[in-house]
């Protein structure tokens, strides 16, 4: 019995966890952050999959976001945006982010690298017409003061394809 009381304390706990790690990296940064504008731009599509086909590289479009960063300079992001997929379809993109930050050179304040996640959803009009698609995928940028280049590789079976997009924080 004091077990199945321990397993319960145990699952409230994790689930008191949960809810917390939400409200601080989720909804923290809807509620208590700035604006960010996002310009979508280029897709890199690399790989045996990809040979001898003509598929877009521009994948022009954008959106907007809000960012909260910590004490420590690193930034939770979340976001909506809409791209010109491979096939130059609409592609709407929505998601949460995190980014831990460095600065490479202490000289140079406002150039900083990060590396971090990103996990939401998306839907193509080529993949079960629109049905909502979840992803986790890497995130890594380069920030100059306000405005960072940002990339994340999507692995695939044969090749990989890159997305790049820049972000300005208002």
């Amino acid at each position: 019995m004091l077990s199945k009381v321990a397993h319960a304390q145990s699952n409230e706990s994790t689930a008191q966890s949960i809810q917390s790690a939400y409200q601080k990296h989720v909804v923290k940064p809807y509620q208590q952050s700035n604006w960010d504008l996002y310009v979508t731009g280029y897709t890199w599509h690399a790989g045996s999959l990809f040979d001898g086909k003509h598929l877009n590289a521009r994948a022009f479009g954008g959106g907007v976001g809000k960012r909260w960063t910590d004490e420590n300079g690193h930034q939770d992001l979340v976001y909506a945006f809409v791209f010109l997929d491979s096939h130059k379809d609409p592609e709407p993109i929505a998601g949460y982010g995190r980014q831990w930050f460095i600065q490479p050179i202490n000289s140079l304040p406002f150039l900083s690298l990060g590396a971090g996640f990103t996990a939401g959803l998306t839907a193509r009009a080529d993949i079960l017409h629109y049905t909502p698609i979840p992803f986790l995928l890497p995130v890594g940028s380069i920030r100059f003061s306000k405005f960072s280049l940002m990339t994340t590789v999507i692995p695939r079976k044969r090749g990989m394809l890159g997305l790049f997009w820049g972000r300005y924080e208002f």
